[in-house]
């Protein structure tokens, strides 16, 4: 049997090392962020566009809750990742949310122009010409639901 050798690296590793595909698509808002941070300035802290990077990259983690922030707090992947100059607390994070909800979502229609319009989405379609759709089906016997089945 060999001998197993244990060795500390010179760098970091990260389980969330798929936040730079985000980051990437990300550097195509930049406009649309600072927009953002115009039409919202803050006089000290966080900007408007860090908080929404960082929430981001929560979603896209599958993690909504604010407090998950705080695990990336010494992280710097997660910063440069996703270009967030600094990074918010778990309570700067929910207040500002919270705070601007309504007028942070004003900008988020433009995002996601941006961001499809930017790449062309690739359905994966067939040589012959032909979309495939998968779609999961159920049969009912007797339904008594309102709507027509």
């Amino acid at each position: 049997m060999r001998a197993i050798e244990v060795k500390q690296l010179d760098y970091d590793l990260t389980p969330v090392a798929g936040l730079a595909l985000v980051g990437h698509h990300l550097k195509t808002l930049a406009p649309v962020l600072a927009r953002l941070d115009a039409a919202q300035p803050v006089r000290t802290g966080v900007s408007n566009s860090d908080i929404v990077r960082s929430y981001l990259g929560l979603l896209a983690q599958g993690k909504s809750d604010f407090d998950a922030i705080e695990n990336h707090r010494g992280e710097k992947f997660y910063k440069h990742a996703l270009g967030i100059t600094l990074l918010p607390s778990s309570p700067t994070l929910r207040q500002r949310m919270d705070a601007q909800a309504s007028a942070l979502s004003q900008h988020v229609l433009p995002m996601i122009e941006t961001l499809l319009t930017h790449r062309a989405p690739d359905y994966g379609v067939l040589p012959c010409g032909w979309l495939a759709v998968d779609i999961d089906t159920f049969a009912t016997q007797g339904c008594r639901c309102p709507f027509p089945c």
